[in-house]
């Protein structure tokens, strides 16, 4: 199974953490791009990319879930996300439009995570009508 994984704003792919670590084992292919948000062009290039690549799932954490969850949609590949920043965040990103086609989200959300807000994110995915689990 291949995966394409995008790191949360303040984080950073280091080939020697535990998580890509994991990662690469469980995985046949694991697409890791190192991502800087405030770019105007990272969004496009994401889309380029894992275009190319194809992963099965896209998987993302905090601002790399809310780009994951926008990226799923316009290529309709389903996502893995965790504490994805849906709302609250520290900026706005330059994101194409997208619309929901058919990408079915996996969302997971922390109890005490001090950034998102896992309520309000509910309450953001339902208004939006994603399909989820």
């Amino acid at each position: 199974m291949k995966i394409a994984y995008l790191h949360g704003l303040e984080s950073k792919i280091d080939p020697k953490s535990e998580k890509i670590i994991w990662l690469n084992t469980n995985f046949q292919q694991v697409y890791t791009p190192s991502i800087n948000y405030r770019d105007d062009h990272t969004f496009n290039s994401l889309i380029a990319e894992i275009r190319v690549q194809k992963p099965n799932y896209i998987v993302g954490s905090s601002m790399g879930g809310y780009v994951a969850y926008l990226i799923g949609n316009t290529l309709e590949i389903d996502t893995i996300l965790f504490n994805p920043a849906m709302i609250n965040r520290p900026f706005e990103p330059k994101v194409k439009p997208t619309v929901l086609l058919g990408a079915t989200h996996h969302i997971f959300l922390g109890k005490d995570d001090s950034v998102v807000n896992g309520l309000e994110v509910k309450s953001y995915l339902n208004r939006s009508g994603s399909r989820r689990i």
